[in-house]
């Protein structure tokens, strides 16, 4: 009858505990969890020979002559593994972690000191002061990273000294500044050990940011805090959904020179939004020119390379940068950015009224690379005209932008996506009297110039009723019929 009322309390004693542990992690996975880990002395050296207990299964090991142990150990669920050092003339040291089913645990170092190195009592407990943790980062659930680390604060006197096991105290935990993605601390309140230590775990949640933790006590009457331990959480693996790929500049001077530079640089999330954990991957290839082959992400999921104008070069002046890497379920993340390589600049100027006098005439003019396409960002174009009591007005001091290449999502660019015309390749002016001029002359007009310059070269021309003169050497002039011009300047 006792052995039947033994069994029976035995089976409710372990069905409450397995109720506790579900009651805490809200996981059923069942399985076996590895366990690794090293046992030190207090001068960092291994100990050898050292009994290893863990708690559930109540498992005993012995450490090898570095120190170093490993133990399987069996779980029907997420929960708390207690593992103990112990070895004769030392004192134990214990530590919790958490056990997930199916994964290898890397358990924080335990430190067991000489019994005669602490034969001093200390007195009761003054401070609460950071000891040690087993990462300063750790990454968001299910990233791939490690997700748990381990804080060691430690309780002394007001000497200093460690408290001692008879002046063992309770040290309870809380979270300061947090992201608030569901970040937890375990266990929350821990007695000291025969060091004065107390450790507890962040586990981290589903959002990237700091995590400060706080140790506090009450003693006789009066609350003892740690000062707060920060602790980063960093995102995880690549998303297709936040995946951001551009240049410094959609149009470089990339055909008026080989090794003219421009930046292409990747933001990448992880699928909640957060930054990819630091030193992602990303992969980059061009259809034209040379670019680098690779760059790793910092602490903002930002990641760069430089792209080079070198053969083979656009012949449209058209070029495609690919970026890929890889998401939680290795396949590909990848994004397509168009890039114009422009020339050096040309002016077309067409003529309009009477071919006698420049006077009183509108002239439209077009300023492009020698295919068509916008020039570079950062250039700048005049238009002055000369002669007495007149002046030129409308596009007459001009400076170009990024060019701007629209195409649908569901395909690539092509050439014909380059934005052209107004206000990016096309322009116009006017000639009329200056009625702000002090000359008492009659308006007449000697010739007009056109200036451009910025980072594709200089062009500078000249013109008026029946001539035309480049200003830049090299520079060559075409007559096109009806008045009207192109100059195309030196490559």
């Amino acid at each position: 009858m006792r052995r039947t009322s033994f069994y029976l309390s035995l089976f409710l004693l372990i069905g409450l505990f397995g109720s506790a542990c579900d009651s805490f992690t809200g996981d059923d996975t069942s399985g076996v969890v590895n366990l690794t880990g090293l046992v030190v002395d207090d001068e960092d050296a291994g100990v050898a020979n050292a009994f290893v207990r863990v708690q559930p299964g109540n498992l005993l090991v012995e450490t090898d002559e570095s120190g170093l142990y490993s133990v399987e150990v069996s779980v029907d669920s997420t929960m708390t593994i207690s593992v103990a050092a112990t070895k004769d003339g030392y004192r134990n040291a214990t530590i919790n972690v958490l056990g997930v089913a199916g994964r290898t645990i890397t358990v924080p170092t335990l430190r067991i000191i000489p019994s005669i190195d602490l034969i001093e009592e200390s007195g009761e407990a003054s401070n609460v002061i950071f000891s040690s943790q087993s990462a300063t980062q750790i990454g968001v659930t299910e990233s791939g990273s490690e997700e748990i680390a381990a804080i060691v604060f430690q309780a002394t006197d007001s000497t200093g000294l460690p408290l001692s096991i008879s002046k063992a105290i309770d040290i309870t935990f809380r979270m300061g500044e947090a992201p608030g993605g569901g970040e937890f601390i375990f266990p929350t309140t821990v007695r000291t050990d025969n060091n004065g230590e107390a450790r507890v775990n962040l586990s981290a949640g589903t959002r990237a940011g700091v995590v400060q933790i706080v140790a506090e006590a009450t003693v006789g009457g009066r609350t003892i805090r740690s000062l707060p331990v920060a602790i980063t959480i960093h995102g995880g693996l690549p998303e297709q959904e936040h995946f951001t790929l551009g240049p410094a500049a959609f149009n470089f001077p990339g055909l008026t020179r080989f090794g003219v530079t421009n930046s292409v640089a990747v933001i990448l999330g992880d699928k909640y939004g957060n930054p990819v954990r630091p030193g992602t991957a990303v992969y980059f290839t061009t259809d034209y020119g040379v670019i680098q082959g690779s760059a790793l992400t910092n602490d903002n999921g930002q990641g760069s390379v430089t792209l080079f104008s070198a053969v083979p070069l656009p012949p449209d002046g058209l070029g495609i940068v690919t970026a890929t890497t890889a998401d939680e379920n290795e396949q590909p993340v990848t994004g397509k950015t168009p890039i114009v390589f422009s020339g050096v600049p040309v002016i077309e100027v067409t003529l309009s009224g009477s071919s006698e006098s420049p006077f009183y005439r509108n002239y439209d003019y077009r300023v492009t690379d020698p295919l068509g396409n916008p020039l570079s960002p950062g250039t700048s174009i005049s238009v002055v005209a000369g002669g007495t009591k007149v002046k030129a007005v409308g596009s007459t001091t001009v400076g170009l932008g990024d060019t701007i290449i629209s195409y649908p999502s569901d395909r690539d660019p092509v050439a014909s996506d380059i934005v052209t015309g107004p206000g990016f390749t096309d322009f116009s002016f006017s000639v009329v009297e200056d009625t702000d001029s002090d000359s008492n002359e009659p308006p007449s007009v000697q010739n007009i110039t056109i200036k451009v310059g910025g980072p594709n070269g200089s062009l500078e021309i000249t013109f008026g009723a029946s001539s035309v003169q480049a200003k830049t050497d090299g520079a060559v002039v075409e007559q096109l019929g009806g008045g009207s011009f192109r100059v195309v300047a030196p490559e």
